[in-house]
């Protein structure tokens, strides 16, 4: 099967938006008190960085810190009453552990689990109040299918592939501080809910092998509700491109979408949750041995709307290292 040099590209594009577009019918944004963590791609095998048969491991460390108040897509810079019952702060960290089994160049299969270490804070009549936590948050197992598409007049190569899989109620969303008070449901190491996740994607390998571009929209969708709260649906699409610079170091630079529905439920807070974002995401990835690779991204947002006022981040970053064996 073979597909025009130009089309193949645009048709991909055009699927994706279609998809996003038809998955996102609603109000979008994120969470309230800032439950959000880097949103850049790291799946190689989307990327083609990953293709062979066998076992890999992913070890990825997030870190994002929202503190910047914003309503709409405006920024505020509450004085007075206003501060004195207001979110503040929320730093998150994450750690991320991702094993992956190539059955073979079709089919594929990973599982993921994080561990979550949060402090929020917010004032209450002038009082300072606060979540301090570490905790193991929600699993996933996802299968993936792709197919390769050789191009005969330039040697490049396509791939075309997607992915469905399951978010496990696994972390807690009963937390509580010192004092007794749980935390939002927004802010909690777990959703208590099972996610359906899936996704499409396209990769082109140029014909300088040396360059590889992709786009791929991901949907995350609670599948029911759990104690009084459903977190909002999110869609996300993410265009990339790496080359090869050297035989061991890869720039690589990303654009990453993100949509989300407002929660609901009887502990959510619908009026100020969900929007959507743009985020450039510049990074560096480093062949360490012929198996290993470390890697490392910035994400600064270029745009953001919420949903009511909700604190949102001025950047994030995430390093990692990923080896297969």
């Amino acid at each position: 099967m073979k597909f025009n040099n130009q089309l193949v590209p645009l048709k991909a594009i055009a699927l994706v938006w279609s998809t996003v577009h038809l998955l996102s019918y609603s109000e979008f944004a994120q969470a309230s008190c800032g439950s959000s963590f880097c949103l850049v791609n790291t799946d190689w095998a989307v990327q083609g960085a990953w293709m062979d048969r066998g076992y890999r491991y992913d070890l990825r460390f997030e870190t994002v810190r929202q503190d910047q108040l914003m309503r709409g897509s405006k920024k505020l810079n509450l004085t007075g009453f206003d501060a004195r019952n207001a979110e503040q702060e929320t730093d998150s960290r994450r750690w991320l552990f991702n094993l992956d089994h190539g059955i073979n160049e079709n089919w594929g299969v990973s599982a993921a689990i994080p561990f979550i270490d949060r402090r929020h804070q917010h004032a209450e009549a002038g009082q300072s109040v606060s979540w301090d936590f570490r905790q193991i948050g929600d699993a996933r197992i996802t299968a993936r299918y792709q197919t390769g598409l050789q191009d005969a007049k330039d040697g490049g190569a396509s791939v075309i592939g997607a992915h469905v899989g399951i978010k496990l109620a696994t972390g807690k969303f009963d937390i509580a501080n010192l004092t007794g008070t749980k935390a939002e449901r927004s802010l909690q190491p777990g959703t208590g809910t099972n996610d359906l996740l899936a996704s499409v994607y396209y990769r082109r390998v140029l014909a300088d092998i040396a360059t590889t571009w992709f786009v791929q929209a991901n949907l995350e969708a609670p599948l029911q509700e759990r104690d009084g709260f459903k977190p909002g649906r999110k869609i996300g699409v993410d265009l990339g491109i790496r080359t090869l610079w050297t035989s061991s170091l890869s720039p690589m630079l990303q654009v990453n979408l993100q949509h989300r529905a407002s929660d609901s439920g009887t502990f959510a807070e619908p009026a100020d949750s969900g929007g959507r974002s743009i985020s450039i995401s510049p990074g560096l990835s480093y062949k360490m041995t012929p198996q290993t690779h470390a890697y490392g991204f910035v994400q600064v947002p270029v745009y953001q709307h919420v949903t009511g006022q909700q604190l949102s981040p001025k950047w994030a970053a995430t390093v990692g290292i990923q080896s297969h064996f």
